[in-house]
């Protein structure tokens, strides 16, 4: 994420059984979790089975229960990564103003999709099943981290922002940024390749904030 195309939750799942101290078991979890993106990607969602996942990590399936209790919790696990590289990414291309609007809007399109390309089997799962595997709240407060990102960079960029209330306005363009591309995980209507796509939310995001557009 991460929108509003999740199923209905179910009760909370721990994402681990034994949370990761030393470094050997933060490397062994490490591994599991790249295992389940290549199982995923290679072979689908029906094939990510926890003994499937075991055997591709190369660990026993006795030590992945060592951490995580079922496909879910794991699957819980991956979302809190790609959250935690999303923020990431977020807070180094919010840091500096350098470059006019359209080269700063288009520079983190161009970054969320490759975070999105990276896994893409797995953001597709986890469009349609992170609010079962993954708590509200946590979901909540990955949102307002990031339409608070958004919104400071707003109020202190410089450039020539035309919303005058930048909370309502951070909260537009990212819900509407991250709405578009996951949609686009799910289905590719004739025409939206990725250039595209990046082109024409770049529009939709500079005509929105700045009225101008380098498409215009």
């Amino acid at each position: 994420m991460l929108f509003g195309f999740y199923m209905s939750r179910r009760p909370a799942i721990k994402s681990a059984r034994k949370p990761p101290q030393q470094s050997r078991s933060k490397a062994t979890v490490s591994t599991i979790l790249d295992a389940t993106v290549r199982v995923l990607d290679q072979e689908g969602a029906d094939a990510a089975t926890t003994t499937r996942i075991a055997e591709v990590a190369g660990v026993s399936v006795g030590t992945l229960y060592q951490y995580f209790g079922n496909r879910d919790s794991i699957l819980d696990a991956l979302q809190d990564r790609e959250f935690e590289r999303a923020t990431e990414f977020m807070r180094g291309a919010l840091s500096g103003t350098n470059g006019g609007a359209a080269q700063i809007a288009r520079g983190i399109i161009e970054g969320l999709l490759a975070l999105y390309a990276a896994c893409p089997a797995l953001h597709r799962l986890l469009v349609v099943e992170g609010l079962r595997v993954t708590p509200t709240d946590r979901v909540q407060a990955f949102d307002l981290r990031m339409v608070s990102a958004i919104r400071a960079f707003l109020a202190s960029s410089g450039l020539p922002i035309r919303r005058s209330n930048h909370d309502v306005a951070a909260f537009v363009v990212y819900h509407s940024v991250r709405a578009t591309m996951l949609a686009r995980l799910l289905e590719a209507p004739p025409g939206l390749d990725d250039r595209a796509l990046v082109e024409e939310v770049t529009d939709l995001v500079l005509s929105y904030l700045v009225g101008t557009s380098p498409l215009a």
